[in-house]
């Protein structure tokens, strides 16, 4: 009983396949994309399998007085529910902190939060035996606003305090520049949550071994730190947990983090079957992660002749409710928040917080999206105040081999990032 898949990778005219330097072989799996053949991971279907469902919370925030999984179980076709309770192994997961529950415990922290899962024969009997399921809540008063947070107001949403990571770069004495600068200007700028929005939905397929050990086939990015968290999760030897790439829709960074992972092959392993599961588009939105929005204050000093004096930045991530990848994302943002200029004072601060809101993660750029825009809209700003070309204010501020960063990395390298701006001015 195997997975169907029509993905072949095999090279059938090995004398038409170029090779060498230089050479451009076909794609392996051209054909089949081009034709519609191409297994993703929601297409992965196997003999006897059930579907899977996840009972997610309506709820920004609130504690779990109980659950209810009698009506659900009454549904023909169900083959199980399973709560909390049922874990086999670790019952938090995550990337670098494992603070996400695999379900929700005691409480919930943001709308779509998995309170429960279930497996049945017929996706839409999973899809209503989810519904079923009834969770009786004490709601709590949300705090989704990530300065609300900073600042300390209401409950704290994690038990360590609402931020994340601080990241604290400080480079020459900012406070003494300031008098030497002949014009400053000041401005906040935002930037929204954003989804990946990938074509393939989060989906994977669960199949047990027969002897206590699983095989999962899922649209992925890190298998090998999937395989981690996955398998303390079951309570099992890595060994015993192997994770098979299926064809992937697109990720964009928004897979680095666990979607059906760890449900499916919980499922599986209850009842000893197959088991799929895939997220619908209004699953993916709530249930998994987003970029992070921002709120980025920039201050630049600058002289008459547009020469960069200091640069002040404090930067806000809303991290969502649980860690995922905040630390390292606000690292890599403040890392990029005095952009590709030399300055010889820098201070930047750079917050990542909890909120009530979905936990946002990796997607591309990873941070320096958000840093780039804020500190080039404020070089646009100061310009303008100069009455100077933008370009021609970056050329005159841009980093060479040589100088040193805020962060203490010394350019030893290529930076041509002159010659770059005289080549776009010349367009």
């Amino acid at each position: 009983m195997g997975v169907r898949s029509q993905l072949d990778t095999k090279v059938r005219d090995r004398a038409a396949h170029a090779r060498g330097v230089g050479a451009s072989p076909p794609r392996p799996d051209a054909p089949l994309k081009v034709l519609g053949r191409f297994a993703y991971a929601s297409d992965l279907h196997i003999d006897g399998m059930l579907w899977g469902a996840t009972v997610r919370s309506p709820h920004p925030r609130a504690r779990i007085l109980g659950v209810d999984i009698g009506q659900a179980l009454a549904i023909r076709g169900v083959a199980t529910v399973l709560t909390a309770e049922d874990v086999p192994g670790h019952r938090f997961y995550g990337i670098k902190v494992a603070d996400q529950p695999v379900l929700a415990t005691h409480e919930v922290r943001y709308v779509g939060e998995p309170v429960a899962i279930v497996a049945a024969d017929h996706p839409e009997t999973a899809r209503r035996a989810a519904e079923a399921v009834t969770v009786e809540y004490e709601v709590q008063a949300p705090l989704t606003d990530p300065e609300s947070s900073l600042s300390g107001d209401g409950d704290p949403i994690d038990p360590g305090g609402n931020v994340a990571r601080h990241v604290r770069i400080r480079h020459g004495d900012v406070a003494a520049a300031r008098s030497r600068a002949e014009i400053v200007i000041e401005a906040e700028y935002r930037s929204g949550v954003q989804d990946p929005a990938f074509l393939g939905p989060e989906a994977g397929l669960a199949v047990p071994d027969g002897s206590g050990g699983i095989d999962l086939y899922v649209a992925a990015q890190w298998i090998h730190d999937d395989r981690r968290q996955v398998a303390a999760a079951l309570g099992l030897d890595p060994s015993r947990v192997r994770l098979t790439l299926s064809g992937v829709g697109g990720a964009f960074g928004g897979r680095e983090d666990l979607s059906v992972h760890i449900h499916a092959c919980m499922l599986a392993l209850r009842m000893g079957r197959p088991v799929k599961m895939s997220y619908n588009r209004e699953e993916s939105f709530v249930g998994h992660v987003h970029r992070h929005p921002s709120r980025i204050r920039v201050e630049l000093g600058a002289r008459r002749d547009g020469t960069l004096v200091y640069s002040k930045v404090r930067l806000l991530l809303d991290g969502g409710a649980y860690t995922s990848t905040s630390q390292i994302v606000i690292a890599n943002a403040s890392y990029f928040a005095a952009g590709a200029y030399a300055v010889d004072h820098v201070e930047i601060d750079g917050y990542a917080v909890y909120t009530n809101n979905p936990p946002r993660g990796a997607m591309r750029g990873f941070g320096a999206v958000q840093a780039c825009y804020a500190i080039e809209s404020a070089m646009d700003r100061l310009a303008g105040e100069l009455d100077v070309d933008a370009v021609e204010l970056r050329i005159r501020n841009a980093i060479q081999v040589g100088d040193l960063l805020p962060t203490g990395q010394v350019i030893d390298g290529s930076a041509p990032t002159r010659e770059l701006l005289e080549h776009l001015r010349r367009l």
